[in-house]
């Protein structure tokens, strides 16, 4: 069993300037794979630059010195905990 906080949600859903992990990457086992080579896998942090709050902007991560731009339906599919 998994335990998940109440707070874990869509990055999309999260305001800019949210700090936070991702959780699970709910996509396609090949998209999963570009993300984790864009840097983003489960348990690495990032903070939200841009987009967010439900708006359909894409949506701009900074992970560690690097930036990774997704679609707004992208940012629907990665469960993040801030």
């Amino acid at each position: 069993m998994t335990f998940r906080s109440e707070k874990v949600d869509y990055l999309v859903n999260f305001p800019p300037g949210t700090v936070g992990t991702v959780v699970d990457l709910n996509t396609e086992t090949e998209l999963q794979g570009r993300l984790m080579g864009m840097g983003l896998f489960v348990g690495v942090r990032f903070r939200l630059l841009q987009g967010g709050n439900g708006t359909r902007k894409p949506v701009l991560l900074a992970v560690g010195d690097t930036r990774v731009a997704l679609g707004c339906e992208l940012g629907r599919c990665i469960l993040v905990e801030p």
